[in-house]
């Protein structure tokens, strides 16, 4: 894979942790793109799930990235997988979980 590789976030602290993965693999041909929206965690642990508003804010953030030109997109947020699954369904882009 060569290109951009956007990440999802809902922490900063993760960004170290995927451009280690990234680099320890060797994959220099590959740019890191990180969003983060620390709001997503905050709203869906509030309500003890992803509620209907924060899967939409995510997909919508997903898709701006797959339309960014990413070559793929990466949900790391297991909370708001879903929203990368719906995502997933409405590009051609290749979104993760």
């Amino acid at each position: 894979m060569s290109g951009t590789l956007t990440f999802l976030h809902t922490s900063p602290a993760h960004i170290p942790t995927f451009d280690a993965l990234l680099a320890a693999e060797g994959r220099g041909e590959i740019t890191a793109r990180h969003l983060v929206d620390e709001g997503l965690l905050a709203e869906a642990c509030t309500h003890g799930a992803a509620t209907p508003s924060v899967l939409r804010r995510a997909v919508a953030i997903l898709l701006r990235a797959a339309d960014g030109g990413a070559a793929a997109v990466l949900c790391t947020c297991s909370s708001i997988g879903e929203a990368a699954d719906i995502a997933d369904t409405r590009t051609d882009v290749p979104v993760l979980r």
